[in-house]
This record gives C-alpha cells, sequence and structure tokens, in this order.
C-alpha cells in the first residue's frame, strides 16, 4: 500500500505582495466580467442568440446537471465524466478578441508583467526544475568521440500560453532550446523586450513540426478553451516520444471553493469555462493516451479567503493569517489546493 505523504518541510510560502502588486488582486475581481458589462447594462443579461451549447468537453456527453449560476451564465457538471463546465458559452471568435483586449492586457500588465521577475524566480525556475526531473530518463544525447562522453542536448520546450513568459525566461537561463506563444500581444512585447523567443500565434498556426519538443506546458490555458481536446491532441502530436506534458489549471475541489462557494475568484465563468478535479484530469489525460505521472496541487486559497474576509465581508481574519501557511500546506497535501499540476508522459 503506499500513502501519498507530503512533508511539511516541502511546503514553499509565496510574497503575496510580490506576486500580486499594489491592487492588481482587486483591480482583476472588479474587471472579472469586463466582456459581458455592456451587454447587461443593455439587455439586463446575456442574450440567448449569442451564446451556443456544447457537448462536454470531455467525453462529448450532452447529459447534465447545473451546478451553480454565476456572472449570468450557467456553470453544469457532466453527468457521465463529472466535468463541470460553463453551457452554453460564447463561440470562439468572442474569446479569442477577449484575450487580445486591452481590458484582459491591463490585467494581465497589473498582475503578470508588475511580478514578472518575482514569477521567474519563485515559479519559473521550481517548473523547470520539475519539468527537469522528468525529462532526466529521457533527454537525448551525443557522443562527443574526443572525450568519450555522452552530452546531453538541451530540451527542447514549448509553453504554450506563456503569459509574459516568465517560466520561458527560467527555461531560458537553464540552458534550454524554450519558446513561447501566446494571444496577448502586450505580454509577448513584454517578454520579448527581455531578449525571450515568444510569439503572438494560436498554437493552431505556429507551424511547429511533429515530434518537435521534449516539454510542452500548459499553465492556466485548458481552463479558458472551448475545446480542449483539440488543443490536448495538438500538443501530444509536438511531443517526442517519451516527452511530457505539463498543466496547470484550478482545482474545482478546492478549499478555495469549499471555503467560499460561487465567490472563489478562480469561478470566472466569461474567462474559464472547463473547471476540472484530481480526478476528471486523470481521466482526461487518459483518454489522449497521456500517461499521469504526476498529480498534486498548490494555491492560494487560505491567502484568498483571508482577502475575501477583509475586504468583502469586511470581518477579522488575523487569527487565521497566523497559521495560514500551515492550512495552505494541508490544503495542498490532501489534493485540495486551488492549482491543479499534472504532468503526464507520451509513450
Amino acid at each position: 500500500m503506499e500513502i501519498p505523504y507530503r512533508r511539511v518541510s516541502e511546503y514553499q510560502p509565496v510574497d503575496v505582495s510580490k506576486l500580486r502588486p499594489g491592487s492588481s488582486y482587486k483591480s482583476l475581481i472588479e474587471k472579472r466580467t469586463h466582456p459581458i458589462d455592456d451587454l447587461v447594462a443593455r439587455f439586463g443579461r446575456i442574450p440567448e442568440d449569442l451564446l451556443t451549447r456544447r457537448g462536454c468537453p470531455t467525453c462529448g456527453s450532452s447529459e447534465e446537471t447545473l451546478e451553480l449560476e454565476k456572472d449570468h451564465m450557467r456553470i453544469v457538471r457532466c453527468q457521465q465524466c463529472d466535468l463541470v463546465f460553463v453551457n452554453p458559452t460564447f463561440d470562439e471568435t468572442h474569446y479569442k478578441q477577449v484575450y487580445a483586449s486591452r481590458a484582459y492586457q491591463d490585467i494581465v500588465r497589473d498582475l503578470g508583467i508588475n511580478s514578472h521577475e518575482y514569477r521567474v524566480n519563485r515559479f519559473g525556475t521550481e517548473r523547470v526544475r520539475m519539468m527537469g526531473e522528468h525529462l532526466q530518463a529521457t533527454t537525448k544525447g551525443a557522443k562527443d568521440a574526443k572525450r568519450n562522453t555522452l552530452v546531453l542536448q538541451a530540451p527542447r520546450y514549448l509553453d504554450v500560453g506563456c503569459s509574459t513568459g516568465f517560466v520561458v525566461e527560467a527555461a531560458r537561463d537553464k540552458g534550454w532550446d524554450a519558446i513561447g506563444i501566446d494571444l496577448n500581444p502586450s505580454a509577448i512585447e513584454f517578454g520579448r523586450s527581455r531578449g525571450l523567443d515568444l510569439r503572438t500565434v494560436a498554437l493552431e498556426d505556429a507551424g511547429f513540426a511533429p515530434g518537435s519538443f521534449d516539454a510542452v506546458s500548459l499553465f492556466d490555458v485548458l481552463e479558458h478553451l472551448l475545446d480542449p481536446r483539440r488543443t490536448l491532441r495538438a500538443c501530444a502530436e509536438l511531443l517526442a516520444p517519451g516527452g511530457i506534458l505539463f498543466l496547470y489549471v484550478p482545482n474545482f475541489d478546492s478549499a478555495s471553493r469549499l471555503l467560499m462557494g460561487p465567490k472563489a475568484h478562480f469561478i470566472w465563468p466569461t474567462h474559464h469555462l472547463n473547471y476540472y478535479t484530481p480526478m476528471t484530469m486523470r481521466d482526461l489525460m487518459r483518454r489522449h493516451s497521456l500517461a499521469p505521472e504526476l498529480i498534486v496541487t498548490e494555491g492560494l486559497d487560505i491567502e484568498d479567503y483571508i482577502w475575501y474576509r477583509r475586504e468583502v465581508l469586511h470581518r477579522d481574519a488575523d487569527g487565521l493569517a497566523d497559521v495560514s501557511d500551515v492550512i495552505q500546506f494541508l490544503a495542498n497535501a490532501g489534493c485540495y489546493g486551488k492549482n491543479l499540476r499534472v504532468i503526464a508522459r507520451k509513450g
């Protein structure tokens, strides 16, 4: 019997003042409905003719039950595979416009650009280390005839939805051949100013050859997609045999949601269209012939709850703040952290 035990010494705290500088987090909350504000102001709701129903983004089933409603949109649960997702939704053109919009670029600037260097050092290096550990057994090498030794080739890495490129920068600094793509022009422009190979292009238009990469990542991407299966297939095709896919998605079964319910900020139906759990993510990987090697959670659930108590409920949270790191570790260790991390290998 294997007990998935995690030691408290593994916990790495997050400096929230550096991750969310100034009033950037409050600004995110205030602007979360920017794509529908004009529609609601005009009609009091989202007109039905602007929305389209879809089958379950994992299994395709049309059998669903209502989970909750928020921001004039319905979030449902698939009765076949248990995935939670927004239905109906806008079309793909709408979402591409949202992520290229000035309002969304302002959110990324406030949260991402202003905290870029902290993200490189705290999160980028951690993610590159985790990928490197899983690649060690499969990284290809070339023979150095003069020294009669095996010289490991630099991993080829693609970050899909790279934002400002903080993980690409950490990978580059580690000597990797690293590329990032994203649809947010201002984020890409910022990353390029730091000498990173970033491109404003959709994955389907990027033109990468099959088998081009040892590692592909999708950090906070799948939850935004109308058709995550299409993107997973494309990423799997880009992986060399034995390559790895590294995913981050919000965890629907997180302490954040248990504490705040629909008020949890990651429940964001104008932007987050799919809500995974460790079980539904494992199911999704297996359906695409990707073998999960790591499924864990990390999060800022307690920090977010403290913010919610103080800023929204106007209630004291000092005692909770004193023990927040310990409680957060316990949430993470029990797979109830807000960020779900998955590494899966291509056969």
